[in-house]
Order: structure tokens, then sequence, then C-alpha cells
């Protein structure tokens, strides 16, 4: 996968490849790959805690997972971190 490659080209560089990986989550999310896509946003905040659109995103694939608690952990968190950024919906 393309995104893979983008990922091994600077595997120090935390704030690039936690986008890259947001981006392939919303791929999965698209194909209906949600526990892959759980898995990339992991992976993903792993590098960047405080990514607020990683935190949405994961929320949504939380609500397709049915995994309610975690979607509304997800969305607040995401909402501390930026109230106004959220675009759900």
């Amino acid at each position: 996968m393309a995104f893979d490659a983008c990922l091994a080209l600077d595997p120090l560089n935390l704030t690039y490849n936690s986008t890259i990986c947001l981006n392939k989550a919303i791929c999965h999310v698209k194909l209906g790959q949600n526990e892959e896509a759980l898995a990339t946003l992991n992976l993903c905040l792993k590098m960047q805690p405080e990514y607020h659109k990683a935190l949405v995103k994961r929320g949504e694939v939380n609500q397709n997972l049915e995994m309610w608690e975690e979607a509304v952990a997800d969305y607040s968190a995401a909402q501390a971190l930026d109230a106004t950024g959220l675009n759900i919906g």
C-alpha cells in the first residue's frame, strides 16, 4: 500500500506520519474496513495523542463498530482539544 511506503520515508517524523495514518484510516473506513481503520487510528494517536481530527475519526469508527463508550470518550477528548473543529455529522 502506498501509505506504508510513505510511512517508511521518515519514521521519526511523527507529525507527518500521523497525518498519513489518518488518511490511511479514512480509506479503510470508505472501504468498510472498520477494524483496520481502528488499528491505524490507534497507531496515529500513539504518534500524536492530541490529534483531534484522529480522535473524531476514531469516534466515528467506534460508532460503526457499536463501541459506544469508546466513541463518546473519543468525541469528548476531541472536543476538549478543539470545541469548534469536531465536524461531526
